[in-house]
């Protein structure tokens, strides 16, 4: 979930489905508007919203989208590693990489500010992935991506989207679950979902430390 101020929407019936193909710009659409929306140009929100996806996309088994008649209005994806490693999705490679191969010629052209907005997210992974590794009940399973479009927050559909995607950890054996998240996103859902802070550091590998990424998990 991001921060930003909720604005009123009517009333509508939200339901949930499995990610298809299709939806992939709207999710990007949400990425932009609950992260990037403060980001100067429109191609470069786009990039940054696709990047921000396809990563989370590729290291994810679980995607589930919240939507309103097929308008998608709130995206979940999610991660099972049993074996103490990360599971890639391969259905995603192509599209990481050619996603990639765009948005390092955008930070090429745009500097260290652009680079490490563009990556900062992505390089939080490297915290997720140690974290893995250590063999923990609560690395078995990874929340990589939870975001509702701002006009549709504070109606539950973030915490329907989370118990969903718990659910499908649950029945796949997973003995728990974790978040790594930075100051973009509300640590106070997570808190409210039962996750505890693990880990809490100034900026992941790569980054400059500017911004603080939180590591949070429980068991199931």
């Amino acid at each position: 979930m991001s921060k930003g101020n909720a604005m009123p929407s009517k009333s509508c019936q939200i339901r949930h489905r499995p990610f298809r193909d299709g939806d992939f710009d709207a999710v990007t659409d949400l990425c932009v508007r609950a992260w990037y929306g403060g980001v100067e140009g429109i191609y470069d929100r786009i990039v940054f919203g696709r990047v921000m996806t396809v990563g989370a996309l590729r290291r994810s088994g679980v995607a589930r989208v919240a939507v309103t008649g097929e308008r998608v209005v709130g995206a979940c994806f999610g991660g099972i590693y049993p074996n103490e490693r990360l599971v890639v999705n391969e259905e995603w490679d192509q599209r990481f990489k050619d996603t990639m191969a765009v948005a390092r010629k955008r930070a090429k052209l745009g500097g260290i500010r652009i680079e490490e907005r563009l990556f900062s997210k992505l390089r939080m992974y490297t915290v997720a992935d140690v974290f893995i590794s250590r063999g923990y009940a609560t690395a078995q399973s990874e929340f990589n991506l939870l975001v509702v479009h701002p006009q549709f927050a504070g109606r539950g559909i973030g915490k329907r989207l989370f118990d969903d995607t718990l659910g499908i950890f649950a029945r796949a054996g997973a003995q728990g679950c974790f978040a790594v998240v930075d100051d973009d996103f509300d640590l106070n859902f997570l808190k409210a979902q039962g996750l505890g802070i693990i880990e809490r550091r100034h900026g992941a590998s790569g980054d400059s430390g500017k911004r603080t990424v939180s590591l949070l998990a429980r068991r199931l």
